[in-house]
């Protein structure tokens, strides 16, 4: 191959060698290697061994089930392109590209050849991590015929997504407004298509209860005219649910030229795109920096010109540790975390709400969410809410400077997760406790659910601040075993977490077992003849001796602060 289309693909592999040599490379550190092998024991593990897939593996297919609702989300998704636009991002490139190879003389063909080669690699990975992930989901195909099916129906997104692009790049002009125009016309008469279809079941929804109604909203999909509306998504997921071998091979060839016809329709389209994605790339590298900023804690910011007023006014004077709380406590707002619980929160309240008025006595099930939610915080909230000395100590040099001492430093940066995490498993079992009936409440007598009310904050406190604790303690002691600031990546970066957090976890048990003992064994001897008071002062004891150890691990920790050198973190 010679040429502009030799160099491309030149391009294409030098660069895909140079990311596997590099990733190589770094499985020399014994520690990547050691977390590496790890994440490939939890893959395996989870994904591989045997047993871990259905037990009769075959061309037996799966529930239609599968292909409905990957149909309904393929076809928002690509109803939402045409009416609503905003799909300009699948013609950017990597800056470098847009320097390079944008002045150089390559056909606008050859770039979108160039484009397409490089996202089937992507596509390619991509086909491996969900078959082994639709291993587990009854999906009862062979790995070979799996990965197939999926590469066929990422690659048609993917080849939609460019040429849906390239149509709506402006000026729209001549064959393509005429495509424009189609395209709407299509994805505005499959929306009232499934409005039309569904709209019935959805009336009905409420009187015929939780279950009957989601039946009633199946049975509408799979009837015209919802049916037709879905038929073109559902049939890039047929080859998912073929009973037989030429079953599958019929779907198959259907996926295949229809990828196909999409790889015609957008090599064809001659289109100057050069300045649109330039633009597109320009963003995205500010969306990645931003999102990257934003997990580390920063204040990126991709829109500028924005201004927003501060919902947590900070006083000019004041101690400095409440700067440092207030400082990580807006990180965290930044993350996007304090959305996704909120968010979290209104599902599970309307889902409560729904099953109960749906199901009658639904007994505790409409409570049980609310408390498996608040258990899961407790155990892996301190590893997920990193707004603390995990971002901060990549600016160890800065925070050096700051009028406090390193317990104080320390304590400050746990105060905020601590809190927050606190927050939301009190707001959880408030509301597990409101969903829960009122015969399953009285199994309880009000002296001991007075007795919880009064030990409960503060043992949930005192337990988070010990997780975030030993959080805060391994990326202090062992800096290059914790991901800081918004780094990450690779099998390895997998296997690190799970040792981490393996660890943590570990130590966070052992931290518990002497004061759980002594609140346990007093309430055990009070209880008899002090009633409720006597579990009080048994989960007060408990409390004060975890206090008493986060204290010296504060204490710890600060010491080790004020010792490490900033050199020795990045």
């Amino acid at each position: 191959m010679t040429g502009t289309g030799g160099a491309l693909a030149f391009l294409i592999l030098r660069t895909t060698r140079n990311r596997i040599a590099r990733q190589l490379g770094r499985l020399r550190s014994p520690r990547y290697a050691l977390a590496a092998i790890v994440g490939l024991l939890y893959f395996w593990m989870v994904f591989a061994r045997p047993g871990a897939g259905p037990r009769n593996p075959g061309v037996s297919g799966t529930s239609p089930t599968l292909g409905t609702l990957g149909g309904i989300g393929f076809a928002i998704t690509v109803l939402t392109w045409w009416l609503r636009g905003g799909v300009t991002g699948a013609l950017a490139f990597q800056p470098a590209e847009v320097q390079l190879l944008f002045p150089a003389p390559v056909s606008r063909r050859k770039l979108i050849a160039y484009k397409v080669v490089r996202s089937q690699l992507l596509l390619l990975l991509s086909g491996v991590l969900w078959t082994l992930l639709t291993r587990s989901w009854g999906v009862t195909l062979i790995a070979p015929l799996r990965f197939a099916t999926i590469w066929g129906f990422f690659s048609v997104i993917s080849l939609h997504r460019l040429g849906t692009a390239l149509v709506m790049t402006r000026p729209v002009t001549g064959g393509r407004r005429i495509a424009l125009f189609a395209g709407k016309l299509l994805a505005a008469a499959a929306v009232v298509a499934l409005v039309v279809g569904l709209g019935p079941a959805l009336l009905q929804l409420r009187t015929l209860g939780f279950s009957e109604g989601f039946r009633a909203l199946g049975a509408a999909l799979a009837i015209p005219p919802a049916a037709w509306a879905l038929a073109p998504f559902r049939l890039m997921l047929a080859p998912l649910y073929a009973p037989t071998l030429p079953a599958w091979i019929e779907a198959f060839a259907i996926v295949v030229g229809v990828v196909l016809l999409h790889l015609v329709w957008v090599l064809t389209l001659n289109v100057e795109f050069e300045e649109v994605a330039a633009t597109a790339s320009a963003d995205l590298a500010k969306r990645i920096a931003a999102f990257r900023e934003r997990r580390a804690g920063g204040a990126a910011v991709v829109r500028p010109g924005k201004v927003v007023r501060s919902w947590l006014p900070l006083s000019p004077l004041g101690r400095p540790a409440v700067a440092i709380v207030w400082k990580n406590t807006l990180a965290l707002v930044r993350t996007g975390i304090l959305r996704a619980a909120i968010m979290v929160v209104v599902v599970l309240v309307a889902f409560s709400g729904v099953m109960s008025r749906a199901e009658g006595d639904a007994g505790p099930a409409t409570s049980i969410p609310f408390f498996t939610l608040a258990a899961m915080a407790l155990i892996l909230g301190p590893r997920v809410v990193r707004n603390d000395l995990r971002q901060d100590l990549l600016s160890l040099a800065s925070i050096k400077t700051y009028p406090l001492s390193g317990a104080m430093v320390v304590l400050a940066e746990m105060a905020s997760p601590t809190l927050v995490l606190s927050l939301f498993q009190l707001l959880m079992l408030g509301l597990g406790y409101a969903a829960l009936p009122g015969e399953y409440r009285a199994t309880v007598d009000l002296g001991s659910r007075l007795a919880l009310l009064a030990i409960a904050p503060f043992a949930i406190l005192a337990i988070n601040a010990a997780g975030v604790g030993v959080q805060n303690g391994v990326a202090l002691m062992f800096p290059g075993w914790v991901r800081l600031g918004a780094d990450s990546g690779g099998i390895e970066a997998i296997g690190q977490t799970l040792v981490v957090t393996i660890g943590s976890m570990l130590v966070l048990l052992l931290s518990l077992l002497l004061p759980a003992g002594a609140a346990i064994a007093i309430s055990v001897l009070l209880r008899p003849s002090l009633g409720a008071i006597g579990m009080v002062l048994g989960g007060a004891v408990g409390v004060i001796a975890l206090g008493i150890e986060i204290g010296f691990l504060v204490g710890g920790l600060g010491a080790l602060f004020e010792r490490t050198d900033p050199t020795s973190i990045g």
